[in-house]
């Protein structure tokens, strides 16, 4: 099994292919697992990593403590990056790992080619859209692993398979709720609205209709504010289809991120 070395933690890592390189990463609560349809086809054309963060999977906590916050996870992006001689990747992310993958080309934009925000990582605040803060934390905290659960089902999509439901919220409960809980605290601290002027590279949106968490009409209106600065953005929204579209409907889903990577190609 393949680990890179960050602040003497392990963290694990699948790769596949050549050529340009990809990073997946995850969203709260999974691991490399949730990748599993998506790893291989595009192992066919790019260099594809898929990482556990930290806690995550078979990753190690760094500094012995669950990491809470954007800033830290998108630092353990660079280390596995300069880890493995990683040069300009593009990074795809889910949910929180958008949020991820954005803070990173904020915080490391020249190390980063673009980034794929897969229902996730757009600029909202307050009722516009979720907003993991007061009682909602407080619950949560109480049983972090029924209520991610319970979260997980109520995002997926109208044309999603009973069975394949089941299996995604299971692979979630995996995690340990320690983990779970700090990535609701993660997820809380990323804040696109207020760094909006700091964005440098290219950065677009896959979303899936039946979203509540991240809403098209959201991501819509984040990459309509991104080109009004000179980013290059856009928005492909995937009928029927919710939170996790790569796991949903992971066919959809490869055909939509080709044509994306097609399109950071030629920005």
């Amino acid at each position: 099994m393949p680990y890179a070395k960050l602040q003497g933690s392990r963290l694990y890592y699948e790769e596949e292919g050549s050529g340009q390189p990809l990073i997946f990463t995850h969203g709260a609560s999974q691991d490399t697992l949730s990748w599993r349809e998506n790893i291989g086809h595009f192992a066919q054309h790019y260099k594809v990593y898929a990482i556990d963060l930290p806690g995550h999977g078979k990753s190690d906590l760094v500094q012995n403590r669950p990491t809470r916050s954007t800033d830290e996870h998108a630092a353990a992006i660079a280390g596995f990056m300069r880890a493995l001689d990683i040069r300009r990747p593009i990074l795809v992310g889910h949910s929180m790992g958008a949020a991820i993958s954005i803070t990173a080309s904020l915080n490391y934009p020249d190390q980063v080619r673009g980034v794929v925000a897969v229902d996730g990582g757009a600029a909202f605040s307050g009722a516009a859209g979720v907003n993991y803060r007061g009682n909602i934390l407080t619950d949560a905290e109480i049983n972090p692993g029924d209520w991610m659960e319970t979260s997980i089902l109520s995002v997926l999509g109208k044309t999603t398979p009973t069975e394949r439901r089941r299996q995604m919220a299971f692979d979630c409960s995996r995690c340990s709720p320690y983990v779970q809980y700090s990535d609701l605290l993660t997820y809380t601290s990323f804040g696109f609205a207020a760094r909006l002027h700091e964005a440098r590279v290219p950065v677009y949106y896959i979303i899936g209709e039946d979203d509540w968490s991240t809403t098209p009409a959201i991501c819509r209106e984040t990459a309509a504010k991104l080109e009004a600065r000179g980013v290059a953005s856009g928005v492909w929204e995937l009928k029927g289809v919710g939170h996790i579209p790569h796991w949903e409907q992971p066919e959809v889903f490869n055909r939509t991120l080709e044509q994306v990577l097609a399109k950071l190609g030629r920005d």
